[in-house]
C-alpha cells in the first residue's frame, strides 16, 4: 500500500472535526448547557447563532439563539447530515463570548470577546500645561490603554483554546476508548432519535473512560 501524503491523511480526517461538533452539542443538550473538564471545573456552553450541518451534496442552515433545538436540526442528523460549523457560546469564569467552531479545520471564527467597559484614561494633572506637553501626555495614555486591552484580548484568546484544547482532549480520549461505542454511540443514537438520554448515567460512564 502506498504512503498517503499530507492532503490525503488530512482528508480522511476531516470526520473527527464534525463528530466533536456533534458531541458538544449533544452534551450541552444532556447536562443542560453545563460541561466541565477536569483543567477548567464546569463552565457554560451551548450551540448559539448558526448550526450548519450537510452531507457533501446539501446543506441546512439554522440560525437563532438556540438552533441545535430546532426540530429540523435532528432531522438534518436523521439524513446523514453532520455539523459542518457551529457558533458556541462560552461562559467561563468571568468571561461571556462567542465564537463559530468549523469542524473540519477546528479553527475559530468570530471570537467575540466580553464587553468591557470603557476605561477612561489617566487625569492629566490639573495645572495648566503647554499644549505640545499636554498632547504627549494624551497620546501616552492613549498608548498605555490600548497595550493594555491587545494583551488583555491575547490572554482571552489563549484562554478560549486553552478550553476548547481540553474539550477536544477529553473528546479524542472518549473515542478512542471502549466507551465510544458502549455508551457514547448508542446515547447519540437515542438523543438524536429524540429519546430520553439518562444523563447521570451517561456521566457516570464518561468519567470512568476519561480516568481510565
Amino acid at each position: 500500500m502506498s504512503e498517503l501524503n499530507l492532503a490525503d491523511r488530512i482528508e480522511l480526517r476531516r470526520f473527527v472535526g464534525r463528530e466533536l461538533l456533534l458531541w458538544l452539542w449533544f452534551e450541552s443538550e444532556v447536562f443542560e448547557a453545563t460541561l466541565s473538564t477536569k483543567e477548567h471545573g464546569s463552565f457554560g456552553l451551548w450551540v448559539e447563532g448558526r448550526l450548519v450541518l450537510d452531507e457533501g451534496k446539501e446543506s441546512t442552515t439554522i440560525k437563532g439563539t438556540a438552533p441545535g433545538l430546532h426540530r429540523e436540526a435532528k432531522e438534518a442528523l436523521l439524513r446523514g447530515k453532520t455539523p459542518e460549523r457551529a457558533g458556541l457560546h462560552l461562559s467561563f469564569g468571568d468571561h461571556e463570548c462567542t465564537l463559530t467552531l468549523r469542524g473540519e479545520t477546528l479553527a475559530f471564527a468570530n471570537l467575540l470577546p466580553p464587553k468591557k467597559e470603557k476605561e477612561e484614561a489617566p487625569a492629566l494633572d490639573a495645572a495648566p500645561r503647554a499644549p505640545r506637553k499636554r498632547a504627549k501626555k494624551e497620546a501616552d495614555a492613549d498608548a498605555v490603554l490600548a497595550d493594555a486591552a491587545f494583551y488583555d484580548r491575547m490572554h482571552f484568546v489563549r484562554d478560549v483554546e486553552g478550553l476548547t484544547t481540553a474539550l477536544y482532549r477529553d473528546f479524542l480520549a472518549l473515542r478512542l476508548s471502549p466507551a465510544w461505542d458502549k455508551t457514547v454511540v448508542p446515547a447519540l443514537e437515542a438523543w438524536v432519535a429524540g429519546k430520553e438520554v439518562d444523563a447521570d448515567r451517561y456521566a457516570a460512564a464518561r468519567r470512568r473512560a476519561l480516568v481510565s
